[in-house]
């Protein structure tokens, strides 16, 4: 049964993943007109990147896939690409944003969990109170892969 929970949790946060960074669309022009040739935006010399080295996130970042599995046939799976965030939680799919240390989700099937509140985050490990739902404690998990110690409360 842990391998199903397992399959479900890397598929459900590969999905959430794409969905947070390709913001549901596809970019593309609908009216048929040709595209754009400007430029991307690049920071500036000198301009910090976000993003650190490699494309990281950095250490204390929110950035990234969470899974909580502290209640016994409950997983939660968080995926944030700051502004945006991403819950998947009993099958319901919520999506918002994160400012701060705030996380405000609209979930159009009903949720429980819609106001947030980062308690602690670390490299590993991210706590988050939530209004009217408890705490859950995740674990970050890298891209395609599941902790192998998911918080047991």
């Amino acid at each position: 049964m842990l391998k199903n929970i397992r399959a479900v949790c890397v598929t459900a946060a590969g999905v959430a993943a794409a969905l947070a960074l390709t913001g549901c669309g596809s970019g593309g022009d609908s009216d048929g007109a040709a595209p754009d040739k400007k430029p991307a935006a690049t920071p500036a010399a000198g301009t910090p990147s976000a993003s650190g080295a490699g494309g990281a996130a950095k250490a204390g970042s929110l950035d990234g896939a969470w899974v909580s599995a502290a209640n016994p046939g409950e997983i939660v799976i968080l995926t944030v690409k700051s502004p945006v965030a991403i819950v998947i939680d009993g099958g319901k799919t919520c999506k918002g944003a994160v400012s701060g240390k705030d996380l405000t989700l609209v979930c159009p099937s009903g949720g429980k969990r819609t106001k947030g509140t980062v308690d602690s985050v670390d490299a590993t490990s991210l706590k988050i109170t939530w209004e009217g739902a408890g705490t859950d404690t995740f674990q970050k998990s890298d891209a395609g892969k599941l902790p192998t110690a998911l918080p047991s409360s």
